[in-house]
């Protein structure tokens, strides 16, 4: 029996330790030519140990320079051992010369070019491959993960379900499908998604994180929790990881955990720039601005790079009003880092330097950088518009001359909402009026969400049975114990800006309910809401562009005049303007509309806010403020960047009695 023959023999019966001993003493002693030498590096490779197997592979490749599968397998075993650019200069070396093992080296290369986030060079390759195997489930996975990574939710998802069709148990790729799903703002399938990969694999902690991001997304805040406790203990160990789990807490308004996870990852990794950044971000949204300064203090002897701090720093400086120091800090932030966070705090900042035009650019390559990572916004934003022109229609005296009659009061108060165009003054207002003792704020809570979707379809609103009604009205209290289980008696002041969509069903529930409409110029509306960049979804999408915007603005307000022309609302309406230029005036007119007895204390919104610690609103670095005027009269000083939108928005100004200029 040769060498070959007796390690091939040992292999085969399981014992890969002989085999690679018995292989590795006929090497030593001369008797290994390339095929048995290369056999012996698999082994290694198969055994774990890819450094031993690289060294023998490379020495295989070299005893037969005209073969090529040895160089195959060399760049296969660096593939996995991570060394990419090897692994992608092995692999391209194989390729285009018409050898056998072409469309195995065009995989392992486009693998590694795509680890390498050189996604150009990769795709090309991968749709490749693809396009000539239609069965190849490898590569129509790298072509969806290579596709995420050019944040194209759409076609990764296309790809990944193609490769699910040939695998439909391969967990890693249903993980990477409820992260292409979460990217195109579809919560629910990509929460879908991530509950079938926990089932193939509970074990996975990363599907534990896919499943809480789109429970965040969804605002489910309870199986958000539920799910990145779970992803928590598997992960453990994984700094990156945790910081990760650390970013959904803070999106699901969990900042003490978001704290404690970013901690427990700069515990495991010093010097992890993502577990420095979140931290300082985390302690700068809570207003705890010694801690965010101690924090800084020690990322820097840790070795962290400065670009991880430099937002929240920023920020910081910004709010101090250093802000010639805050705009270096903004500019430390790497093209690879928040961009979008970059781009706003220096337009703020240069806004308040009185360099309109410079703002005015860094507020739109912030847009353009949001739109660019949602692929698809363009079209969420104009079917959102459409749904709101869809009511429009819906609501007509005609519709509500059919409704059967009201239905008697709740036996809980009812609520009083508070709508309004983002952006215009909704946050200072339920500030303000959460400092009351006999009022409880839900700050942009999915309670009104969760009614519309109990509903269905609102042709028949105005028949509903009682009994309907009641399991509706359920349906809302049932969601506010939940989100404030000691609300008892007190007010429910629910804010949720847009969700003024739903005013005919909330009317519908509830005929006694308060409807508080926060006004402010138009004009201003829309250019805070241009220069401002919350989380991404349909709506916000709208934001990206100023012409959306106003359009946006302009049928929303269409619709909100609709309702009040046509339903029996008891509403008022609030105005910006007055309450930042005599807080006590315009907040006691709103107390006595809300019930509420009138207290001095509601005027001291720095307090209430400092109380409160975490606001949802992007407006929480301002509430966390006094009460200041920078922002009145703001778009009178971008005129000229707002010209083409003025003729939606100026009749709306002068409806609502503001001079023209």
């Amino acid at each position: 029996m040769s060498e070959a023959q007796a390690v091939l023999a040992l292999a085969r019966s399981g014992d890969l330790a002989a085999a690679i001993a018995r292989g590795e003493q006929a090497m030593a002693a001369g008797q290994a030519d390339a095929g048995l030498t290369m056999f012996v590096g698999v082994l290694c490779c198969r055994a774990g140990d890819l450094d031993a197997g690289i060294a023998h592979l490379r020495v295989a490749a070299g005893l037969a320079p005209d073969q090529p599968v040895p160089a195959l397998e060399l760049a296969r075993a660096l593939l996995s051992a991570g060394r990419f650019d090897e692994a992608e200069t092995t692999a391209a070396s194989l390729i285009d010369g018409g050898l056998a093992v072409e469309r195995e080296a065009t995989r392992i290369r486009a693998l590694a070019l795509s680890r390498l986030k050189r996604i150009e060079q990769a795709l090309p390759l991968f749709e490749r491959l693809v396009a000539s195997d239609p069965g190849d489930f490898e590569s129509w996975a790298g072509l969806g993960v290579a596709r995420l990574a050019q944040q194209d939710a759409h076609g990764a998802e296309d790809a990944l379900e193609r490769a699910l069709r040939l695998r439909p148990n391969n967990a890693a790729n249903v993980i990477q499908l409820a992260r292409a799903r979460s990217l195109r703002n579809d919560p629910e399938a990509a929460l879908d998604a991530a509950l079938r990969a926990i089932a193939l694999d509970p074990a996975s902690g990363e599907a534990r994180v896919e499943a809480a991001r789109a429970g965040a997304s969804l605002r489910d805040f309870a199986s958000v929790a539920l799910h990145l406790e779970a992803a928590r203990d598997l992960l453990r160990d994984q700094a990156d990881a945790l910081c990760d789990v650390g970013d959904i807490a803070a999106s699901a308004k969990m900042l003490d955990r978001a704290e404690a996870d970013y901690r427990a990852a700069l515990t495991l990794d010093q010097a992890s720039d993502r577990g420095w950044g979140g931290l300082a971000t985390v302690l700068e949204r809570l207003n705890r601005a010694d801690d965010l300064h101690r924090v800084i203090v020690e990322a820097r002897a840790a070795g962290a790079g400065e670009a991880a701090l430099a937002l929240a720093r920023a920020r910081t400086l910004r709010s101090e009003g250093r802000l010639a120091e805050a705009l270096a800090a903004a500019r430390l932030v790497p093209d690879d880092g928040d961009v979008v966070g970059r781009e706003q705090v220096i337009g703020d900042t240069l806004d308040r330097m009185g360099d309109t035009a410079a703002a005015f650019a860094a507020f739109s390559r912030a847009n353009a950088r949001l739109a660019e990572l949602n692929a698809g916004s363009e079209r969420d934003a104009e079917e959102y518009r459409a749904s709101f022109e869809r009511l429009g229609r819906l609501v007509s005296p005609a519709w509500y001359a059919d409704w059967e009659a009201p239905p008697p009061p709740s036996a809980r108060p009812a609520p009083l909402f508070l709508f309004g165009f983002p952006r215009s003054g909704t946050t200072l207002i339920d500030t303000m009026l959460g400092g009351h003792e006999d009022a409880v704020v839900l700050e942009e809570e999915a309670s009104v969400d969760r009614v519309a979707a109990a509903l269905g379809a609102l042709d028949h609103l105005g028949q509903l049975p009682l009994s309907e009604i009641e399991r509706l009205r359920e349906v809302y209290f049932a969601e506010v114990d939940r989100i404030v289980p000691d609300a008892g008696s007190r007010l429910i002041v629910d804010k949720q800006p847009l969700a003024l969509g739903s005013t005919p069903i909330l009317h519908r529930i509830f005929p006694d309910a308060r409807f508080l409409f926060a006004e402010r110029h138009p004009c201003d509306v829309v250019l805070s809401c241009f220069i401002t960049s919350p989380q991404m979804d349909a709506k916000v999408a709208n934001f990206f562009d100023f012409d959306a915007t106003a359009r946006l603005y302009d049928t929303v307000l269409r619709y909100w005049t609709r309702c009040t022309e046509v339903l029996a609302l008891n509403v008022m309406a609030t105005r910006y303007e007055r309450l930042i230029a005599d807080p006590a005036r315009e907040l006691r007119a709103v107390a006595h509309f809300a019930g509420l007895d009138w207290s001095e204390a509601l005027i001291d919104n720095r307090r209430h806010a400092a109380d409160r610690g975490f606001i949802a609103s992007p407006s929480y670095a301002q509430v966390a403020q006094p009460i200041y005027q920078r922002a009145r009269g703001r778009w009178l000083r971008y005129r000229e960047q707002m010209a083409p939108v003025l003729p939606l928005l100026l009749p709306w100004a002068e409806r609502m009695g503001y001079p023209a200029d």
